[in-house]
C-alpha cells in the first residue's frame, strides 16, 4: 500500500475560503477514488494560508481487475441455422474481444441470448490519480475566484507549484500549466528555499521541519496553548473567542502569537470601542482581568515562530494606540451634543430609495412596536416606544459610528446612559440590533424587545414590498437573519402574540410602496417568517422536521404554544399508539379534505363503531378544553392515544363511502369533527411513520 500526496502551492488564500476547500477536497477525492474501485482509504485534507494539500493512505499500486457480464443479441439473430455467427454475432464477439466459439448462451424470459464475461484489467494507480487530480481541482469552488497569466487559469489564487507523489513516484499531471514535481518550499521566513520531498509519507512532519504546520487542528492546539501561556504571563485570561481563533488558524503557516499593550487610559472608553479596535480591526485576542473587565493588553497572531526585535509587537501597539486615540477624540466630540439633537438629521439619511429616509422608518417602527405592546397588554407607554424608535438610529450620525460602523446602536445606548436616560430607554437603543439571526442574546429590556422585533419586521416587509427579496443563496439585505432575530426574540420572550397579525400590521405600513398590493406582501412575508419558525423548531428546539411540519400545519403564529406542542409531540410520537394514530389520521385527512362543515347527527349512526368514535371524540374535546388553557400539552397529546384503536376499528368495520348519501355525509362529518379536534394540536398526517407511504 502507498500514500498519495497532492500539494497545490498558491499565493495567500483568504482565511474564510480554507475550511470549505478542505471539505471539498475530502469529499471529491472520496467520491472519485470510490468510483475507481478503491476502498478503505484514509483521506486527510490539509491547508495553510499558502497551500492546499490532501494525503490519501492505503492505496494499492494497481486497480483491481474487474469482471463484467455482458449480454448480447438474441441467439436467433446472432447465429444462423448452421450454427455460424451472423454479422450481429460477429459484432458482439468483436465488442467483447473474444473468439466467437468462446461466447456463451444464457436463457432469459425473452429467450436465449449471447453472453460473455469480460475481464477489465486494472490500471496503474498513478495513471488513475493523474486523471482524478485534474477532475477534483477543476471541481473546487470558492467564494471568489481569480484569473492570472493570459486569463485562462481560474482558481482561488494564482498557482506557483504542484507536488503530486504516490509513495516516492511523481505523478505525471499538470494544473493550470504547472507540471507536478516533488519540489516545494518551506516557510517564507524560516525556510524559504526550494527542497524536494522524497516521499508522500511523513509529509506533515517534513513540513514542520521547514517551518510549516500543514494540519489546521495542530495549528489550533498550538495557538490555544500559546495564548494561555502569554495571558498567564500578563496576569490575565483570554476572552473566549472561537470564531477569531478559527480565523487565526487559517491566517498562518506557522502558529505564532505576540503579546502587546496599550495605554490604560483607553479603558475609560466604552468597552465595546476597545473590543472593536482590538478584535475587528487588528484581529487580536482580548484579555480580561479577574473582574471580567478588560485588561490593557492584547494578543496578536503572527505567521512566524518569534518576533526577535519586537517590531511586529510595536507595529500592532502603534496602530491600536492610534485608533484608540481617534476613538477617544470622537467620543469627546460626540458628547458635546445630545443624541436627541441628531434626530432631525435622520431625514437626510436614506433607508431605501423607495421606502424613504431613516426618519420615515423610525416612525413606522414606533407605531409597529406600539401594536405589539398593545397586543400583549404590556405595561409600556406608546410614547416611550416612539421615542426609542426615533433615537435608535440617531447614532449613525455620530463621529464614533462613522469611524466604527460596527458600534451602531451600541454607541447610541452609551450616549443615552451618560445623558441620564432611564434604563429601559438606553438599553433598548443599545440592544435593538441584537441578536444577529439565531445567535447572541436578545435585548435586555421589554422596550428593546419590542423595538427589535418591530425594526426587523418593518425591514422585511418594506423590502419585500419593493421587490428586494432573497433568492437562492443571495440575501444582500440580510433579511433571513432579520427574520430569524425576530423569531428568537418572540420565542425567548415567551410572547403569546399572533405573528400573523403583526406581519399584517407591518405589511399595512408599507402597502403604498407595493406594486403587488398589501395582501401579496403580507402573504409573502408570512411564508418567509413561517420558514424561519420551522428552522427555529428544527435547529434550536431540536425537533424532527416532520414534527415541526405537523405542529405548524395546525398553527405556528403563536410561537411559544407551537414550541410547547412540538416538544410534547416529539416526546410522545414514538409509541405504537401514535404510529397507528398517524396512519389512521392520514386516512381521515384524505377523506375529509374539501368537505364542508356539517353537524353530526347521532340518529343516523348505524353501527356501534360510529357511536364509539363519536363518544371518544366528545371526550377528547372535553380533555382539550381542560388541558390546553393550563398548557398541559403533553397530556393533551396522550389523550389522543385511546382513540387509536377505536379509529382503527372504525375503518375496518365501517364503510364511510356508502351508498346512502345522508349516512355517508354524516360519517364524513364525524371524521371531520375528530380531525378538527386533533388539529388543535397537530396535523398527525404529516408524521413520517412506518407504513405511512402506503
Amino acid at each position: 500500500m502507498a500514500t498519495f500526496l497532492l500539494e497545490i502551492r498558491t499565493e495567500e488564500i483568504p482565511a474564510a475560503a480554507l475550511p470549505g476547500a478542505r471539505r471539498q477536497l475530502e469529499d471529491l477525492f472520496s467520491v472519485q477514488l470510490a468510483e475507481a474501485g478503491f476502498a478503505d482509504l484514509e483521506i486527510t485534507p490539509l491547508s495553510t494560508s499558502r497551500r492546499l494539500s490532501v494525503v490519501v493512505k492505503n492505496l494499492p499500486d494497481r486497480q483491481a481487475d474487474r469482471s463484467e457480464v455482458m449480454t448480447g443479441p438474441p441467439s436467433r439473430v446472432a447465429v444462423d441455422s448452421d450454427g455460424n455467427p451472423t454479422p450481429a454475432g460477429e459484432g458482439f464477439a468483436r465488442k467483447v474481444g473474444l473468439p466467437f466459439d468462446q461466447i456463451g448462451r444464457v436463457e432469459t424470459e425473452k429467450g436465449e441470448y449471447l453472453t460473455a464475461t469480460v475481464v477489465h484489467k486494472g490500471r496503474d494507480t498513478s495513471e488513475i490519480l493523474a486523471e482524478i487530480v485534474s477532475t477534483v481541482v477543476a471541481a473546487l469552488r470558492f467564494p471568489k475566484m481569480m484569473r492570472w497569466g493570459d486569463g485562462t487559469p481560474i482558481f482561488v489564487r494564482p498557482v506557483h507549484g504542484v507536488v503530486a507523489l504516490l509513495g516516492s513516484e511523481v505523478i505525471r499531471c499538470a494544473l493550470f500549466g504547472v507540471e507536478a514535481s516533488r519540489s516545494t518550499v518551506g516557510h517564507r521566513v524560516h525556510s524559504p528555499e526550494t527542497f524536494e520531498l522524497e516521499s508522500a509519507d511523513g509529509y506533515a512532519e517534513t513540513m514542520i521541519e521547514r517551518g510549516v504546520v500543514v494540519d489546521p487542528a495542530e495549528r489550533k492546539q498550538r495557538l490555544e496553548e500559546l495564548a494561555e501561556a502569554l495571558a498567564s504571563e500578563a496576569g490575565a485570561r483570554v476572552h473566549p473567542d472561537p470564531e477569531l481563533m478559527a480565523e487565526h488558524v487559517e491566517l498562518v503557516e506557522w502558529p505564532g502569537l505576540i503579546a502587546g499593550s496599550f495605554e490604560e487610559r483607553f479603558l475609560e472608553l466604552p468597552p465595546e470601542v476597545v473590543v472593536t479596535t482590538l478584535r475587528y480591526h487588528q484581529k487580536c485576542l482580548i484579555l480580561e482581568n479577574g473582574d471580567n473587565g478588560l485588561q490593557d493588553a492584547f494578543i496578536g497572531v503572527i505567521d512566524r515562530k518569534d518576533d526577535p526585535e519586537g517590531l511586529i509587537r510595536q507595529g500592532n501597539e502603534w496602530v491600536i494606540g492610534a485608533r484608540l486615540a481617534d476613538a477617544g477624540f470622537f467620543f469627546a466630540e460626540d458628547r458635546k451634543r445630545t443624541l436627541a439633537e441628531l434626530v432631525p438629521g435622520l431625514d437626510r439619511l436614506e433607508f431605501h430609495r423607495v421606502l424613504g429616509s431613516l426618519a420615515d422608518k423610525a416612525a413606522r417602527v414606533g407605531k409597529l412596536a406600539a401594536v405589539f405592546a398593545n397586543a400583549l397588554d404590556a405595561n409600556v407607554a406608546p410614547e416611550q416606544l416612539h421615542t426609542a424608535a426615533g433615537l435608535a438610529k440617531a447614532d449613525l450620525l455620530t463621529n464614533m459610528v462613522g469611524e466604527f460602523p460596527e458600534l451602531q446602536g451600541i454607541m447610541g445606548g452609551h450616549y443615552l446612559r451618560l445623558e441620564g436616560a432611564d434604563d429601559g430607554l438606553w438599553t433598548a437603543v443599545r440592544d435593538h440590533y441584537a441578536p444577529v439571526g439565531f445567535e447572541g442574546a436578545v435585548p435586555e429590556s421589554v422596550t428593546g424587545k419590542f423595538l427589535g422585533v418591530a425594526d426587523r419586521l418593518d425591514t422585511v416587509a418594506g423590502l419585500f414590498a419593493v421587490g428586494e427579496r432573497p433568492s437562492g443563496s443571495k440575501d444582500p439585505f440580510g433579511l433571513r437573519r432579520a427574520a430569524q432575530g425576530a423569531v428568537k426574540i418572540v420565542a425567548e420572550a415567551g410572547w403569546e402574540v399572533d405573528l400573523n397579525e403583526m406581519i399584517q400590521a407591518a405589511a399595512d405600513a408599507v402597502a403604498d410602496f407595493s406594486k403587488d398590493g398589501e395582501a401579496a406582501v403580507a402573504d409573502a412575508v408570512t411564508a418567509f417568517v413561517a420558514d424561519r419558525v420551522r428552522r427555529w423548531l428544527t435547529d434550536v428546539v431540536k425537533v424532527s422536521g416532520d414534527t415541526a411540519d405537523a405542529v405548524m400545519s395546525a398553527d405556528w403564529s403563536n410561537l411559544p404554544a407551537a414550541v410547547a406542542r412540538a416538544e410534547a409531540l416529539e416526546r410522545v410520537r414514538t409509541s405504537e399508539s401514535f404510529r397507528i394514530l398517524a396512519l389512521a389520521f392520514k386516512r381521515v385527512r384524505n377523506i375529509t379534505d374539501g368537505q364542508p362543515d356539517r353537524g353530526v347527527d347521532q340518529e343516523l349512526f348505524e353501527m356501534a363503531e360510529e357511536r364509539e368514535l363519536f363518544a371518544a371524540t366528545e371526550e377528547f374535546a372535553e380533555h382539550l378544553q381542560g388541558l390546553l388553557p393550563k398548557r398541559q400539552v403533553e397530556e393533551a397529546f396522550l389523550a389522543m392515544e385511546p382513540i387509536a384503536e377505536i379509529l382503527e376499528r372504525f375503518f375496518v368495520e365501517v364503510l364511510v363511502m356508502c351508498e346512502d348519501e345522508r349516512v355517508r355525509d354524516n360519517r364524513m362529518a364525524l371524521l371531520k369533527q375528530l380531525g378538527q379536534q386533533f388539529m388543535e394540536l397537530a396535523d398527525l398526517s404529516k408524521l413520517q411513520v412506518e407504513g405511512g407511504e402506503k
